[in-house]
């Protein structure tokens, strides 16, 4: 009997230790195997992106569309990019339509279509069942995620509210919310929009009160014009050859290589001017002018810019469609003198489209209408690369959740809803409307390509792999969505955001794998240079530039970077960019005015721009001048030598006009015609007079900066044309072919011996 106290006893022991044993065990499966080592993969469900070593990165960038896919409560990974990533061997056997990896010894065959899949070590096979059958997505074999991950690659998957972690050992996602909310808001800010109830939530959340047409579009045709030609009628700025001379300017670009759309181009032969409801293509033959040809549109159908490139002409610009009030017929309406004028149209709502139309120009007499692709929403913006335009539009639906419309004439004449599968939605930042990114060809007939997602984008900036759209959000900072591309592809790369905002496309710029921003702090007054890394991340910065101030123009120029801020003088700040991780101010200059625009002239010169500035003074009770403000005089030319980063000098100046002048090319950097083998740069202006009586003139300013010293080569006054109409473009340009420069001005277009600058011919379009 004495035993059993000391039975009770080890029983008591072993109980504890039990519950010890339980709890520990207990406590490492809440805890975790392991802690984060760095090496994971990891992954968000509906985003095509992975997070590895801290850096975002494409899951298959041969098809960004996919992701980590979730498929009747099942996650699916596609096949081929995950099992590359760990290193294996991947093949498709199109006769027995499956995917076979080859692994670590062993081979794995998955038929598509199938709720199984097969191991095999060279000698014998074994089956084994799963719980989701492999499946063809975007031309890829999506399997289940753990079959993949542990059974195939062996690595240990943990999974919580939609982040995957694919590493050696088990991770608690789940109560490590630091790291959870990072991979967040590294890769999951943007996702696949797999249903409309999913897309219904976030454009709700966001929802506008804007009209919108409640009728689908209906088949609209072809573009319409008159039918045939009115037979009456490196750096950037390097020239080009084309169908006519070999020299010739063309549109001032940031990127070299991406060309930008304009509202005058010239192939050296023609000039092609676009505006209102045409485009006119004016012959130039030695400076001898030629009314050829007229595209003109159809009603609604207004063209913005085009683009011109060996025998294409693209045209880009909007479409408005009515749906008009049955139960109020058109009628006309009274005016004040109680006769009949314009009538009115009743309608219910409208549609605005976004376009694009692609003519063959072989014989620029005869444009020949090839293609066309419409986007539903406003045009935001463009650029070409080679064969591929990307057309950039915005557009917000009102009175239900509804999919953009668009139009391919490669696929058929009559619109349609983009597919749900090219729709991104941002969850955490929820938009009432699309931004949409549209890669047309206009070489073949290949279909256009289409990637959505809810946001909106302002500001664009791309080169040769990426495009970046900047838009301003609901806070003080500025937000970055990168696209990767690769031809016809298109896909989200990730986002980001930088404190304070963009002052245009030239704030953005990429160098080496790094995106360089300049923002203006309106709440703090004050100015900063920040470097993102390739997840967008910011990796170092210059903050609290020239406080009370704010930017006026930026370049960067490889690793360097140069900004201009102004108040009341023009300070010119230099950077050395040259390690992304510590940026350095290296020198600044104060000059009165101030540069808009920034261009390279020279391996260590820069042009600039702007307008002169003056202090206005009067006398205080003393009798001393006192300065009680600035005011902006004339437009001033500068050349700056740059080549002592420390100590950034003024090296010439011209100003032309005074008081009240103004020119477009303060504001689009398109305006400015640039040609660096004659060393010239020429505006159109609206010029100020120093004597009132004088008052002010319209001209175009031809400068020279040969010998790096600023020059005025002369002032061609404007002449308006007195003919206005749909088909007359509004279009203030200057270019050049060989030796002819030509002035266009709206509907008068005027050319000049480049030299002399005498005239040569004038031509008023009709």
């Amino acid at each position: 009997m004495r035993k059993k106290p000391f039975l009770y006893g080890v029983l008591i022991v072993i109980i504890i230790l039990s519950g010890t044993i339980l709890a520990l065990a207990a406590n490492q499966n809440e805890s975790g195997k392991s802690e984060p080592t760095g090496d994971e993969v990891y992954l968000y469900t509906g985003s095509p992106l992975v997070l590895s070593k801290g850096e975002v990165k494409m899951l298959d960038p041969s098809n960004p569309d996919l992701g980590a896919t979730v498929i009747e409560s099942r996650t699916l990974l596609p096949l081929r990019a995950m099992s590359e990533y760990f290193g294996a061997e991947v093949t498709y056997d199109q006769e027995e339509k499956q995917a076979v990896i080859q692994y670590g010894g062993k081979q794995y065959y998955f038929p598509v279509g199938s709720k199984k899949y097969i191991i095999g070590d060279g000698q014998q096979k074994k089956e084994y069942s799963m719980d989701s059958q492999s499946l063809i997505i975007d031309g890829r074999t999506m399997v289940p995620l753990r079959v993949i991950c542990e059974n195939v690659l062996g690595k240990t998957v943990s999974y919580h509210d939609r982040v995957i972690a694919v590493a050696d050992d088990a991770l608690n996602l789940k109560s490590n919310t630091e790291l959870t909310e990072e991979i967040k808001a590294k890769i999951g800010e943007a996702v696949k929009a797999r249903t409309m109830k999913a897309l219904e939530k976030v454009l709700t959340s966001a929802q506008r009160n804007m009209s919108y047409a409640k009728d689908s579009v209906t088949n609209f045709g072809t573009p319409e014009s008159d039918g045939t030609a009115n037979e009456s009628a490196a750096p950037a700025d390097m020239a080009q050859s084309g169908s006519g001379s070999d020299s010739y300017s063309t549109t001032n670009v940031q990127v070299a290589g991406i060309d930008e759309a304009d509202i005058v181009k010239t192939d050296g032969k023609y000039i092609y001017i676009a505006g209102n409801n045409a485009v006119r293509i004016v012959g130039a033959d030695n400076g001898k002018l030629s009314d050829d040809t007229a595209i003109r549109l159809s009603a609604g159908k207004n063209v913005n810019e085009i683009y011109v490139d060996n025998s294409r002409l693209i045209l880009l610009g909007t479409r408005s469609e009515y749906s008009y009030r049955e139960d109020k017929p058109i009628r006309p309406v009274s005016n004040s003198s109680g006769m009949e004028s314009m009538p009115q149209y009743d309608y219910d709502s409208s549609k605005t489209y976004s376009y694009v139309d692609i003519y063959d120009i072989s014989n620029p007499l005869k444009p020949v209408f090839l293609k066309g692709h419409e986007m539903e929403g406003y045009y935001q913006s463009s650029r070409k690369n080679g064969e591929i335009v990307y057309l950039v539009t915005n557009t917000y639906p009102a009175d239900g959740i509804v999919l953009p419309l668009m139009k391919d004439t490669a696929v058929s004449d009559k619109t349609f809803p983009m597919e749900l599968d090219d729709v991104m939605i941002m969850p955490r930042h929820p938009s009432s409307g699309y931004l949409v990114v549209s890669a047309i060809n206009v070489d073949n007939e290949e279909k256009t390509e289409v990637e959505a997602i809810t946001a909106y984008g302002a500001t664009l900036y791309m080169n040769d792999a990426a495009l970046y759209l900047a838009f301003n959000n609901n806070t003080a900072d500025t937000s970055i969505i990168k696209f990767e591309l690769a031809g016809m592809k298109i896909g989200y790369a990730g986002s980001g955001d930088v404190p304070g905002y963009l002052l245009n496309q030239f704030s953005m710029d990429e160098h080496e794998e790094h995106l360089r921003v300049a923002t203006t702090d309106w709440e703090k007054r004050s100015n900063s240079l920040y470097i993102l890394d390739q997840s967008l991340n910011v990796s170092g910065s210059v903050e609290d530039l020239a406080k009370g101030e704010s930017i006026y123009s930026v370049r960067f120029m490889g690793d360097k970077g140069y900004v201009v801020t102004f108040r009341t003088m023009d300070p010119l700040f230099v950077f050395d960019l040259s390690d992304p991780r510590n940026p350095v101010l290296t020198g600044e200059l104060k000059v009165p005015g101030f540069s808009s625009y920034l261009h390279p002239v020279g391996e260590d010169l820069l042009l600039g721009i702007g307008a002169d500035t003056y202090e206005l003074y009067r006398k205080d009770n003393s009798g001393k001048d006192v300065v009680v403000g600035t005011r902006q005089g004339g437009i001033k030319f500068s050349l700056f030598d740059v080549s002592d980063m420390g100590k950034p000098k003024e090296i010439s100046k011209y100003v032309a006009g005074d008081e009240g002048s103004s020119s477009e090319a303060l504001n689009n950097h398109k305006a400015i015609m640039l040609d660096s083998s004659k060393e010239r740069v020429a505006i159109d202006a609206y010029l100020g007079s120093e004597n009132p009586e004088r008052g002010y003139r319209q001209s175009a300013v031809i400068m020279s900066y040969r010998g790096n010293k600023l020059s005025l080569k002369g002032i061609l006054d404007s002449e308006p044309s007195g003919v206005y109409g749909s088909d007359i473009p509004y279009a203030r340009r200057l270019l050049y072919i060989e030796d002819e420069l030509y002035y266009v001005q709206d509907g008068r277009i005027t050319s000049y011996d480049y030299e002399s600058l005498k005239q040569i011919d004038t031509l008023v379009l009709q």
